[in-house]
């Protein structure tokens, strides 16, 4: 209530009328002081004039005998030009200041020494205005020839103005009670012409405070308020457009920002997250979902050079970094197991108390992680086709210079030197068929020949192929299938070039009289699942899942002795997930592995990548 229009208004009006009344009763009051005390003064001055009837009478009476009596007499037929009432009165005086006559006895004997008489008794003829605040006085010295002097003494009570001034005080009392119930009332009418617009304007503010913008303000008047009210309507159009286009502007943002595959993460000056995708998310996970991470917790994640130098982050390494126009990008980065291009720049933003820009950092962190692994798996392909090749290449060259440098070489010594060469050069054509096929299935240009048959007569032709290998080794072959075993749609050479290698590493590295058991079973109509277990020396648990990689090899010597490339598991899966199947190895150090091919009844080949190959 006491901060509302309203009371304003009515508080300011009745303290305008109030100071307005009290300033003219004041300057009233003090007129008529001033003006009561200037007549006093100057009916005075008139009276005791040198020339004047008055004055030359008292000095007449000056020369009598009794001067006293004569000059009180004097004063009595001067009464009225003096002005003698009952509130002004006359006194004859000695000059020891003892009255000896007076027009009011009882007063003149309680007479006070003031300013005019004490002068007038030491002869001066100079009299102060006013005498004092509450009477008036004026003081004359009346020199006789007898040798006495005497003092005329004229003193008023100011009574008569003190209740003149009562009743101008009345009067502008009555005025101000008047004025105040008026300004009361004005003040009312005025406070609601102004407030009740002013009233709609604010409600309609709020609405537009809380997002409502349809409500429009009703212009009711043409004056400064009417042209607020068109104004407002005019601001909250404008305000609503540019909200409009803000929130357009956010929302394509937030819809670029949450679809980048890359992780952006922008932190204030303080080090607090800012903004934040969903990539980000991923990457940080609960501890930026929960807003725990901080700017100097990412750069110690992300093993980023840098560090807040007071005006802002700078680089503590500067060969870390590629310089661009707006910052710096971090290459390589390795976090979590991952590789990141990180690139960081500067960003201005608005402070939420409003104090204006401040100055923050984004992160746009890139997972080059496939990039990376790519680039490494492209040097240790490079570096492992040279190795493979040039050790038959070796073999080959030493075998020949042997043979061409001793031409009395014994025959069998020459047949055992030339087996050498046939055998590393049929090594070296293995690699490059190997190669080949890799590389048809990496560009599709593999050609596929699609047939419908049945896994069961084709596991079964497959060991009757490995059975002399199977015999040699003296391995111990089972062989189980479901019943209703469906046929499958899919390249059978290819799938028997993935079963001959599966059954083929299960011989080499299953010990002379090992065991190994081959089981089909089946998903209804969806897929069949060929499995090949062995008692084998096993695989170490940190080589399975590198298995698939090409030139991988466990136990390197002893592979190579048994004259593998590392390209046959590689070949396998590449060949299985052709046909839209998958392959998976288990296995434990001297327990044996375990092989699952799992192949879909209708192959992709059919309807897809058979249809690509065939060029």
């Amino acid at each position: 209530m006491l901060k509302s229009l309203y009371f304003k208004i009515v508080l300011i009006l009745l303290i305008f009328i109030v100071a307005v009344m009290a300033a003219v009763g004041a300057i009233l009051l003090n007129g008529v002081t001033s003006f009561y005390m200037d007549d006093f003064a100057a009916q005075m001055t008139e009276c005791f004039a040198p020339d004047t009837f008055l004055t030359r009478d008292l000095k007449d009476a000056a020369k009598a005998d009794n001067v006293p009596y004569e000059v009180k007499n004097v004063l009595a037929s001067y009464r009225n030009i003096l002005g003698i009432d009952e509130f002004r009165n006359y006194y004859v005086l000695n000059m020891d200041g003892e009255m000896l006559y007076g027009s009011d006895t009882e007063l003149g004997a309680a007479l006070a020494m003031t300013p005019n008489l004490l002068s007038a008794l030491a002869g001066s003829e100079t009299n102060l205005r006013g005498g004092g605040m509450d009477y008036a006085d004026w003081a004359v010295r009346i020199r006789s020839e007898g040798g006495g002097d005497y003092v005329v003494y004229i003193k008023d009570s100011l009574d008569e103005m003190r209740q003149l001034n009562s009743v101008l005080f009345s009067i502008i009392l009555q005025a101000l009670l008047i004025g105040v119930l008026i300004a009361v009332l004005l003040s009312f009418f005025l406070a609601k012409s102004i407030s009740s617009p002013l009233q709609s304007l604010t409600y309609d503010t709020q609405l537009v405070a809380s997002g409502e913008f349809s409500h429009e303000i009703e212009v009711s008047s043409e004056d400064e308020i009417g042209v607020l009210a068109e104004n407002f309507n005019y601001m909250k159009e404008r305000l609503r457009s540019t909200l409009d286009e803000v929130n357009g502007e956010r929302q394509k943002l937030d819809t670029v920002l949450s679809g980048m595959r890359d992780a952006v993460v922008a932190f204030m000056a303080d080090g607090e997250v800012l903004h934040f995708n969903r990539s980000a998310e991923e990457l940080f996970g609960d501890e930026l979902r929960f807003r725990g991470l901080t700017l100097e917790k990412c750069l110690e994640k992300l093993d980023l050079p840098m560090a807040d130098n007071g005006d802002g982050m700078s680089l503590t390494n500067p060969e870390s970094a590629e310089v661009t126009k707006d910052g710096y990008i971090f290459h390589d980065r390795i976090a979590d197991g991952r590789v990141y291009d990180v690139g960081y720049a500067r960003l201005r933003y608005s402070a939420d108390d409003g104090t204006g820009q401040e100055t923050g950092c984004v992160f746009i962190i890139h997972d080059v992680t496939g990039r990376y692994e790519l680039d490494k798996s492209r040097r240790e392909f490079v570096a492992n086709v040279s190795h493979e090749l040039n050790t038959p290449l070796t073999a080959i060259k030493g075998a020949t210079e042997t043979v061409r440098s001793d031409p009395d070489m014994d025959p069998e010594m020459r047949d055992y030197f030339l087996d050498m060469v046939l055998s590393e050069s049929d090594r070296m054509h293995r690699i490059v068929s190997d190669l080949l096929t890799l590389s048809r299935l990496d560009n599709n240009r593999t050609k596929w020949n699609v047939e419908t048959f049945d896994m069961r007569s084709f596991v079964r032709r497959v060991c009757e192929i490995m059975r002399p290998e199977l015999t040699a080794h003296r391995h111990t072959v089972t062989f189980g299938a479901e019943k209703n075993l469906p046929e499958i749609t899919a390249d059978r050479q290819r799938i028997e070039q993935v079963v001959i290698n599966i059954l083929s590493n299960s011989i080499k590295y299953t010990p002379d009289g090992g065991r190994i058991d081959i089981v089909l079973t089946h998903r209804g109509h969806e897929s069949v699942t060929l499995t090949v277990r062995d008692n084998g020396s096993g695989i170490p648990e940190e080589d399975l899942e590198h298995l698939f990689e090409r030139f991988y090899r466990v136990e390197k010597s002893r592979t190579q002795d048994a004259g593998g490339t590392g390209l046959g598991l590689a070949i396998a899966k590449e060949l299985v997930e052709a046909h839209g199947g998958t392959i998976r190895i288990s296995s434990k150090l001297g327990e044996g592995t375990t092989v699952r091919i799992v192949l879909p009844v209708e192959c992709r080949l059919k309807t897809g990548r058979a249809d690509e190959g065939r060029t």
